[in-house]
């Protein structure tokens, strides 16, 4: 079999999905027969929120239909995956909403769980985090919980996102981190804070509130992203600090991550997920693999190589990258 090597700069993580390594190392791509495999699968359970806050794009027009994605179509595309187990090192049950709104979210953890997948994770705005929903998660494996908590205060918080309970989140979080340690789940916590305009006075307080309250025996981590621009759908402040990733380099989502939205389209990278403008395909008409390989796909992973990525509209008005070099983890 011919293999081919493929390097960058790796950052594991899009700015609204959960750190598993922090790590600024330089990866490597396999290529298989000229195929690019990725090492994060991102499977959008759930296109609909019960939250509207206003740095998400869920709320802008779009031809997308929200909804569930049915539990038929979720184990097509894990049964097509599971021959990559060993070289996929993570996935995340959300894409645009909140995965929580899916009553079967613990069976599709169990199922990731049963057919090998050694890092499944999941993020929620925890408004919806009552004890026995986080029970049946534990029950079922899940290896990584990420909490979005904007503020320390409810004026803040619930100003950033809109429709959850700061006193009801916080709640639903402790008791989820109290029956984790109580019953010694392995589940990961992670404390995410997206600093905006309306609340970087607040991550100093932040960091001190919840720091005494995760484990880092456990994988606990607190993490900081600032806002990115879901590829210049959402308006940005870029002060005096922002410096924009050279156009020369290349975006490493395009070779480590592939993205399923809940209606088996495959889009882009997570900049595309909201209207799936670039979409690749749909696994409901042909092969998961062979639609994240196809002309397309390879065609603009070339463009990026050649250091043309600003070329391309959602690239030039994306600042995913930015936000990641800005990461902070605690």
């Amino acid at each position: 079999m011919n293999t081919k090597t493929i390097k960058h700069n790796k950052s594991k993580q899009c700015k609204n999905h959960k750190v598993r390594q922090t790590s600024q190392r330089a990866s490597t791509h396999v290529v298989k027969e000229d195929r690019v495999i990725p090492e994060n699968v991102v499977i959008e359970t759930v296109f609909g929120c019960n939250a509207k806050c206003i740095m998400c794009p869920i709320e802008m027009p779009t031809k997308r239909q929200k909804g569930v994605m049915p539990s038929v179509l979720f184990k097509r595309v894990i049964d097509e995956l599971a021959p990559y187990y060993q070289q996929i090192d993570q996935i995340d049950l959300f894409g645009v909403g909140e995965p929580l709104l899916d009553k079967g979210l613990p069976d599709k953890v169990k199922y990731d769980k049963e057919n090998g997948f050694q890092d499944v994770g999941l993020a929620t705005n925890a408004d919806l985090l009552e004890k026995g929903t986080a029970y049946k998660l534990f029950e079922a494996g899940l290896d990584t919980i990420m909490i979005s908590i904007d503020g320390i205060t409810a004026e803040v918080h619930e100003g950033i996102r809109v429709n959850t309970s700061f006193e009801r989140v916080i709640k639903n979080v402790k008791k989820a981190l109290a029956l984790r340690d109580e019953y010694g789940y392995q589940t990961k916590f992670v404390i995410r804070f997206i600093r905006q305009s309306n609340n970087r006075h607040q991550w100093s307080g932040f960091k001190e509130y919840w720091t005494p309250l995760i484990t880092k025996t456990k994988g606990d981590l607190i993490i900081g992203y600032n806002i990115h621009s879901w590829g210049g759908e959402i308006e940005v402040q870029k002060g005096p600090s922002y410096k924009p990733i050279p156009g020369h380099v290349a975006c490493h989502h395009l070779f480590d991550r592939i993205i399923i939205l809940r209606n088996g389209t495959i889009p882009l990278c997570c900049a595309d997920m909201h209207h799936a403008h670039y979409a690749l395909g749909n696994v409901k008409n042909g092969s998961l693999m062979e639609i994240y390989n196809n002309s397309m796909m390879n065609e603009i992973r070339k463009r990026h190589q050649a250091g043309n990525r600003l070329d391309l509209d959602i690239c030039a008005d994306c600042t995913v990258l930015e936000s990641e070099r800005n990461k902070d983890v605690i």
